[in-house]
């Protein structure tokens, strides 16, 4: 039976035609022989005895860390029903194992599994807790490899964007693109750089990750990103519109069409802000020439924003204007109050510091020492009579000396 990891969640092609080790297509062929074993009778399509197989292997781990047979069973259950597009089957079986054998802050070979299945099945939820959290170190077991940490990393940026958490996900792509993973360049890694590419665009953010020397080719095997990338730059959308019209086939392909279309409507909101910025009011037919809409298109696009809280703004459909408000921010919901109240404690609790910093700086007998020391040397002091600190007497002095 051929193995296709990721055949149906995201399809990552191959560099230069060519087989790559930690590409999640690639086959498996380290399938252990007690695994093996453990799931022979698996013929066909027989999903059933396979899963069942699976969680009899399971069942026999009581704690961490898992055998190896059971961890490479896992990964031969994930391609099965991934290959045979019920990814939402192995989900469970894969959450049961990691309850057992879960470590905070130690990422296994397992934790791509379950973010494999969860994007194929597009059930993100289970994948969140192992994605919410901070990776402090890697197993050291033998089944890990560094395909697994791609994976993971390259996994988990698609899970936070379809979920429209843009920053996570592209805090994910750049791990993903600063692991150096081998003397060749990545498949998982170059089609991360394309979903990277894509999505700093729709969220208004730089592109500045740093490669690694091994990965300094990556930009140029995707030279039709970097190209959107330079067309987003001069907020041209009615060009930006062409180009993903020209690479319609290219983008299907890499599974890339619904993040270039929401870099577009990004460009396009843009745009509108920008008049925002400029002018007061504006007829609705200036505007729609200005974007290259019809009225329509873009009194709905308006009415879109301004429920979604992106633009601050009144249509007057009757005189055909719309009104900008240039003061856009609310203080009377409970978002905001509670951001508020938070920004408000942040600083109550910096001005604590601060003070008991200044006290025990102020009262510290070594630096004490050194202001008497100086008053000696009262010449070689800077004057500074207009300095005011009231925390304590000596912090005049303080200041004096430290300056």
């Amino acid at each position: 039976m051929e193995h296709c990891r990721g055949s149906s969640a995201e399809a990552v092609p191959t560099v230069n035609g060519e087989v790559d080790s930690t590409n999640p297509t690639s086959s498996n062929p380290d399938i252990s022989l007690r695994a093996k074993h453990l799931l022979e009778g698996i013929h066909g399509d027989n999903i059933e005895e396979m899963l069942n197989s699976t969680i009899a292997i399971v069942d026999s781990v009581k704690c961490a860390p898992a055998p190896h047979y059971v961890i490479e069973a896992i990964h031969y259950m994930t391609d099965f029903v991934t290959q045979k597009n019920c990814p939402v089957r192995g989900i469970s079986i894969v959450e049961s194992l990691l309850t057992k054998c879960h470590v905070p802050g130690v990422l296994t070979s397992i934790h791509s599994d379950i973010t494999q299945l969860c994007l194929a099945a597009k059930i993100m939820s289970p994948a969140m807790k192992y994605l919410d959290c901070d990776v402090t170190s890697i197993s050291s077991d033998e089944v890990m490899d560094v395909k697994y940490v791609l994976q993971y990393y390259y996994y988990g940026g698609s899970v936070y964007a379809a979920l429209r958490n843009f920053s996570r996900a592209l805090h994910f792509f750049e791990i993903c693109l600063s692991v150096p993973s081998q003397q060749t360049t990545s498949a998982i890694q170059v089609v991360a750089y394309q979903k990277l590419t894509l999505i700093s665009i729709l969220s208004g953010r730089r592109l500045s990750v740093r490669l690694p020397s091994v990965h300094s080719s990556i930009p140029h095997l995707c030279r039709p990103y970097s190209n959107l990338l330079q067309i987003a730059a001069e907020e041209d959308a009615e060009k930006f519109a062409a180009t993903i019209a020209q690479m319609t086939p290219f983008l299907e392909k890499h599974s890339n069409l619904g993040l270039a279309k929401q870099a577009l409507e990004y460009i396009r909101q843009k745009n509108v802000k920008n008049f925002q910025s400029t002018f007061v009011s504006l007829k609705l037919c200036s505007l729609a020439n200005h974007l290259k809409l019809s009225v329509q298109e873009v009194e709905n696009r308006l009415r879109r924003m301004i429920m979604s809280g992106d633009l601050s703004a009144q249509i007057c459909k009757k005189e055909g204007m719309v009104w900008f408000n240039k003061h856009a921010e609310e203080f009377d919901n409970d978002t905001a109050i509670e951001k508020l109240k938070t920004s408000l404690e942040t600083c109550m609790t910096s001005f604590q510091k601060a003070k008991e910093l200044n006290t025990t700086v102020s009262l510290d007998p070594k630096l004490l020492a050194k202001i008497s020391e100086s008053e000696s040397r009262k010449d070689t002091l800077p004057t500074s009579s207009n300095w005011d600190f009231p925390a304590h007497g000596k912090s005049k002095k303080l200041l004096s000396f430290l300056e």
